[in-house]
């Protein structure tokens, strides 16, 4: 399963290392949403955030997850044990419950979208 997504170009400071800090996720309505990237060991304690959880495999990133952490979560990734994500991509700009459902939405669709599309070409 796949959804596209692409990095947002910024020239950070050298000693950033790593460019790729944020991610854009693109929704089924054409909508592109900024996610941090963390490590998915090593992501903090986001209750409520949406998350991309993410295989990476060199340059080529791979959702196989799409939702949104418990209100109550305490930054234990019991519920990614089963999952091979890499990589735990974090939207955090919804301005409010409904507008992170909203987004969530947006992106699960375009998440059962890529996954149809993958199985009609298998």
């Amino acid at each position: 399963m796949q959804i596209q997504g692409s990095p947002l170009s910024i020239d950070f400071p050298a000693h950033f290392g790593d460019n790729e800090r944020f991610w854009y996720w693109r929704g089924v309505s054409g909508k592109k949403y900024i996610h941090s990237i963390y490590a998915a060991d090593a992501c903090p304690p986001l209750p409520g955030a949406i998350y991309v959880a993410v295989r990476r495999i060199g340059h080529l990133r791979t959702a196989v997850a799409v939702g949104r952490f418990s209100p109550f979560w305490d930054g234990t990734f019991s519920e990614f044990a089963d999952m091979t994500a890499d990589e735990i991509h974090v939207h955090l700009l919804a301005r409010d419950n409904s507008a992170a459902d909203a987004v969530l939405g947006d992106l699960k669709a375009a998440f059962g979208e890529a996954s149809q599309a993958l199985s009609l070409a298998a």
